[in-house]
């Protein structure tokens, strides 16, 4: 199956009615989207803002451009004076026409020793009106996070939806005998080490609040699962079960899926997020891997070899009601359930012994290949808490690479690399504030 030739075709950039006040929203359902075109002039900052002006007038044009939403024009095309005010009646609005601007976006950074401020401006082209203006701090010492806040404050107005630029990527970088915990920003920026273990780290996932991400850890010789609470940062044992690996919360927080493996076997099981209360769900003579929850809660997809080739299952959560899903390849693993539930997404091996992402529509059976002929390995797929993006690992230009993706494997963007070092088991984080 070849990947779909560039077609943001989910989405439609439609006019609501009139009691809406004509506000121009982004709605998933028709082919006949065209990104919107937007034009982000240059941040302006006060005093020792200036620098910080500068990067979040690049991480809002880069966010909004990752997103796929929008065709982010070139400023060096402007006709607009540059120096004109945030008044909507101080604004040429026909010279942003002129570049074929539907939106246009302007602000102002502030900084005081311990917060930078920006004052979000924008505006509708066409209308020639000011729709937003929005007022967000963040503190001095992550000034980029503020540029994310505002690219999905940008996103919200066009989608009504929560944006994840202000949401995390979890992943683990493994260095000659050290394994590290590292936290990424969406665009690969700002990378931060939280946790640096000698002993292997593998598979984080996070709670649905964001305060604490859970690991297999290999800290006793034996795979466990650990958790790491990003406050305190502290980093403790759950279960105590000898030979856990792949744990993931469900979707309220209240329970833990994760397997075993025990006489040549693994098992899913699931317990309390305290750890307690441990049970099996599956009992085949096989090998179960990855489980994966539904966004409801209801149900969890996993990977098994129970038919004699790796397949993806879906189970209700108490293990009952087991169906096949998968039935084209014979290595299919890492299933990922979309937080819109319409996808599982998956890393499947092909007749060439490469390894690609796809994505199955658990209700139909449909498939969709998202890589193909990009390294000889992608995998490990990770939806964004919104389900319009996903993050996997790759080795296309010889290293280990993290990628970010449209669902239909469109659009793909590198976000970050490791010299030297092996990336593994991103995991999106969820919307924060």
């Amino acid at each position: 199956m070849p990947a779909r030739p560039l077609a943001l075709a989910a989405l439609l950039l439609a006019a609501l009615p009139a009691l809406a006040e004509d506000r121009p929203t982004i709605i998933v359902g028709s082919p006949e989207f065209r990104p919107l075109p937007v034009a982000v002039v240059d941040f302006s900052g006060e005093g020792d803002a200036r620098a910080a002006a500068a990067e979040a007038t690049s991480v809002v044009r880069a966010d909004l451009a990752l997103s796929g939403l929008f065709d982010v024009l070139d400023p060096r095309g402007f006709l607009a004076d540059p120096s004109e005010g945030y008044a909507a009646t101080s604004i040429k609005f026909a010279r942003w026409a002129d570049v074929g601007a539907d939106g246009l976006v302007k602000a102002r950074l502030s900084r005081t020793p311990a917060d930078v401020e920006g004052e979000l401006h924008l505006y509708e082209v066409r209308a020639g009106r000011e729709v937003l203006v929005k007022t967000l701090k963040v503190s001095a010492a992550e000034p980029r996070r503020l540029a994310h806040r505002m690219a999905d404050e940008i996103v919200r107005y066009y989608t009504r939806e929560p944006g994840v630029f202000a949401s995390q990527i979890a992943a683990i970088r493994k260095r000659p005998g050290i394994y590290e915990l590292v936290l990424f920003d969406v665009d690969g920026g700002s990378p931060r080490v939280v946790l640096t273990e000698r002993k292997a780290l593998m598979s984080p996932t996070w709670r649905p609040d964001g305060n604490e991400l859970l690991v297999t850890s290999y800290r006793t010789g034996r795979p466990e699962i650990w958790a790491y609470r990003l406050a305190d940062r502290s980093f403790r044992p759950v279960g105590g079960i000898a030979n856990a690996m792949g744990a993931v919360y469900s979707p309220d927080g209240s329970r833990i899926a994760f397997t075993v493996t025990k006489d040549g076997n693994t098992h899913v099981w699931v317990m309390n997020a305290d750890g307690t209360g441990a049970r099996q769900l599956t009992k085949e003579r096989c090998i179960d891997v990855t489980p994966t929850w539904s966004p409801d809660g209801r149900r969890i997809a996993f990977s098994s070899d129970r038919a004699g080739s790796s397949q993806i299952y879906v189970m209700s959560a108490d293990g009952s009601d087991l169906r096949r899903v998968t039935f084209q390849g014979n290595y299919n693993q890492t299933p990922q359930w979309s937080p819109r539930g319409d996808q599982i997404a998956f890393t499947a091996r092909d007749e060439r012994l490469v390894f690609d992402v796809f994505s199955i529509a658990p209700a139909t059976g449909t498939v969709t290949r998202l890589t193909q002929d990009q390294g000889r390995t992608n995998e490990e797929p990770s939806w964004a808490p919104n389900g319009r993006l996903l993050v996997f690992r790759t080795d296309r230009a010889g290293s280990w690479q993290l990628v970010v993706s449209d669902p239909k494997g469109d659009r793909q963007t590198v976000i970050a690399g490791a010299k030297g070092a092996e990336l593994a088991g991103a995991a999106w984080g969820p919307t924060q504030d």
